[in-house]
């Protein structure tokens, strides 16, 4: 009888897991399927043709419920942030400052980000420096933010703070826009330090101070914008999901999927 009642217990242990292994994998799929669902309602609302029903690309955020789950969409101006492969050195001074390094390790940064991209031979020990980490230096155009983790002195920390600001993909067109900016890339576009009025204006922006947002005028054919979606239900899942979105401004393929995440 023990035996038996072992082989009992071990069954339904078994089938309890299973179940509830089922149960995460559908929960997962429920909230994957709700952030589906809010990526496609940021975009049909970034592409409304009639001006007072577009939204705005100013980083903050919408929420609504679908399904029970709480999606959170946030559209961000890829234009409102730093360009990566065009920064000067003096942006990118101005950059890493404004992510809390300073002196000597300042220095490292620049140095290494002006080597990784130009191979400027600045950075202590040249190619032997990067064989030592296991790293092979693009010495051209950057392809991905995260590469800036393989720069002298960089930490998780500093990466963290200033990749939201930075960015692969301005469009084949157009210039940095403040209007919609990362105020830690308006710091490090418009030569104002992270204090500077503009920044204070736009951090009041986001936190909602600004009661109506200039979407009317603003066109996105070819103007590439991110869309960030977080998904939550009431057991504690989590679902996020990114997704750089460009408008062709044709009917028959209205936008480009730049990157998905």
């Amino acid at each position: 009888m023990l035996i038996f009642s072992y082989i009992a217990f071990a069954v339904l242990a078994a089938d309890r897991g299973a179940l509830a292994g089922a149960d995460a994998a559908m929960r997962t799929a429920r909230l994957e399927a709700a952030a589906d669902a809010g990526l496609a309602t940021a975009v049909h609302g970034l592409g409304a043709e009639s001006a007072a029903a577009r939204w705005s690309a100013d980083g903050r955020p919408r929420r609504l419920d679908l399904g029970g789950a709480e999606v959170t969409m946030t559209i961000e101006d890829e234009r409102g942030k730093a360009s990566l492969n065009s920064l000067t050195e003096t942006q990118w001074r101005r950059l890493f400052q404004a992510g809390g390094a300073s002196g000597a390790r300042l220095d490292r940064l620049v140095d290494s980000a002006m080597d990784w991209r130009d191979n400027g031979e600045r950075v202590d020990g040249g190619l032997l420096y990067y064989a030592r980490r296991g790293v092979r230096p693009r010495w051209s155009a950057m392809r991905t933010v995260g590469e800036l983790a393989e720069l002298d002195g960089m930490d998780p920390a500093l990466l963290a703070r200033i990749a939201p600001s930075l960015t692969l993909f301005w469009g084949a067109s157009g210039a940095f826009e403040a209007r919609n900016a990362d105020p830690l890339a308006m710091s490090v576009m418009s030569s104002s330090d992270s204090g500077g009025v503009d920044t204070i204006i736009r951090q009041r922006e986001l936190a909602g101070q600004r009661t109506a947002l200039e979407a009317g005028s603003v066109s996105y054919v070819g103007r590439p914008v991110t869309v960030r979606i977080v998904a939550r239900d009431t057991q504690g899942g989590v679902f996020r999901r990114a997704a750089i979105i460009e408008f062709t401004g044709r009917r028959d393929t209205p936008y480009w999927l730049r990157a998905l995440d």
